[in-house]
């Protein structure tokens, strides 16, 4: 039987940090590609396996097609060096890409001639049939949702047809790796790894948002088109995760779980009525969908954490620039009752967007300030084929050395505008998020609280975005700063 080996490259191979990966989307691959394949699943980032000991470990197994997972074009620079390093030990073995980054960009992934073939969009529909067309010796001409090479030529067929009926995918091979690593992990300072119980699964229950904000890519990646499971779908697979791994914690990492309204009402009742007893949270919420009845209906159903997305403070930058559907006052009615109702809660910002004043940036840093509660702040940050980088590329705003994969996060500005400069941005970021979330002791109280810490990890926490800054913009730190 053929081996086919899935790779999950370790973040922190290029100076990036520790990335929190769960292995829902490979494990869901395996268990497509079932028993016709003896399939095995090495993740580098959750073990912190170097470089070289990935490629030894690879070797060993002699597999005949390699799966490459990245998931951010940030950290693409890991995926090419694994891939580089499997063609010249084992130069028959077959190596396919997948995940966001060639997604987004497959033309610049297959500049790469270690890379053979790259999956675009929803690995599920294309992979098993490339692999066929692959072991028949046969181009892939038929498929969509691939890249491939034609004698010298780059082929790039982008996905046309998504999945319509997302109840037909089987349940992730969990066997394939060690789940309770996963399940027990304790990830400091992540909004979906402040642990409520243990121990914990995630669940995608949907795909696509059809709001299309200027800065997210989520409709070149999961389609436009909101897509959903069945909520008997999602409640059973609920049940095998409570009845085989004792889960006691769902964190849902959908695009926008919340759109579908009365879907979302069904799933939460249905928590109640099968009485799972289990705590959840979205890795962020759409505060456009949430009401009084929703919040009460989520906290009876278990919810504990809500990380509201909430982006400006200003209606003119929701509406105009950023597109989407949510107004200020909204926003402020919202979180207040949520707090009442004894959520934990946090917002989420983007400042630096082309077309925003100085005066509106300092207005949603004052706003986010005034909601009492943990804010992070990020950077607008132009990824590919969004609206945001199709504007500002267009009206020459990008700085001379932005990069896609630069794996600088949401900490670096690369617009510059009339109203202002990257440097403006990253320090006015980094030192506002300071003092909203730890300038005095009840603030770092309230941010230990959120993320279940220490409040001496807060301090170092803190401290974090002074050091980037610092590395950053001080030539010699050593003698300037000591």
């Amino acid at each position: 039987m053929r081996k086919f080996l899935f790779v999950l490259p370790n973040s922190r191979w290029f100076e990036g940090g520790a990335w929190e990966l769960y292995p829902y989307n490979v494990c869901l691959l395996a268990a497509v590609l079932g028993d016709d394949y003896d399939v095995s699943i090495l993740d580098c980032n959750a073990d912190n396996v170097s470089l070289d000991n990935a490629l030894e470990r690879i070797v060993s197994g002699d597999p005949d097609f390699i799966g490459i997972s990245c998931l951010a074009v940030d950290y693409a620079k890991g995926a090419h060096a694994l891939a580089c390093g499997v063609k010249e030990r084992l130069p028959e073995t077959v190596t396919i890409l997948g995940g966001v980054y060639c997604t987004l960009m497959p033309e610049i992934a297959m500049e790469d001639r270690h890379i053979d073939y790259c999956v675009l969009g929803e690995g599920e529909l294309v992979l098993k049939p490339l692999l066929e067309c692959v072991e028949k010796m046969k181009l892939p001409e038929q498929l969509d949702g691939v890249a491939y090479r034609d004698q010298d030529e780059v082929v790039i067929k982008p996905q046309r047809e998504f999945i319509t009926d997302l109840d037909v995918l089987p349940l992730p091979a969990y066997d394939k790796v060690d789940f309770r690593k996963y399940s027990h992990a304790n990830v400091k300072f992540s909004f979906a790894d402040s642990r409520d119980a243990v121990p914990v699964a995630k669940m995608y229950t949907s795909r696509g948002c059809p709001v299309g904000c200027n800065f997210c890519a989520v409709e070149h990646i999961a389609s436009k088109k909101f897509r959903a499971r069945s909520v008997e779908n999602v409640l059973n697979e609920m049940q095998f995760l409570v009845d085989t791994y004792g889960i006691r914690e769902i964190v849902f990492y959908d695009d926008n779980l919340l759109f579908d309204r009365k879907r979302a009402e069904r799933l939460f009742r249905g928590m109640i009525d099968r009485k799972f007893d289990l705590k959840f949270k979205p890795v962020n919420v759409a505060v456009y969908r949430l009401d009084e009845k929703m919040l009460e209906l989520m906290r009876e159903a278990g919810c504990t954490t809500l990380v509201f997305a909430i982006e400006s403070a200003n209606d003119r930058v929701l509406k105009d620039i950023m597109g989407k559907p949510l107004s200020v006052s909204r926003v402020r009615e919202v979180v207040g009752y949520a707090k009442s109702l004894g959520f934990r809660c946090a917002g989420l910002y983007v400042i630096g967007n082309p077309g925003e004043t100085w005066d509106e940036i300092r207005n949603t840093i004052q706003f986010a300030e005034s909601l009492d509660m943990y804010c992070h702040l990020s950077i607008a940050t132009p990824l590919p084929k969004t609206r945001l980088y199709r504007q500002v590329k267009e009206m020459n705003m990008l700085t001379s050395d932005f990069s896609f994969t630069a794996n600088a996060g949401c900490s670096c500005g690369w617009i510059i505008t009339n109203e202002f400069a990257p440097f403006d941005l990253e320090v006015l970021r980094t030192y506002e998020w300071e003092r909203i979330n730890f300038s005095t002791p009840d603030r770092r109280s309230r941010t230990a609280s959120f993320f279940k810490v220490s409040e001496e990890d807060v301090s170092d926490f803190a401290r974090g975005g002074r050091i980037e800054i610092q590395k950053r913009y001080v030539t010699d730190a050593g003698k300037r700063l000591s």
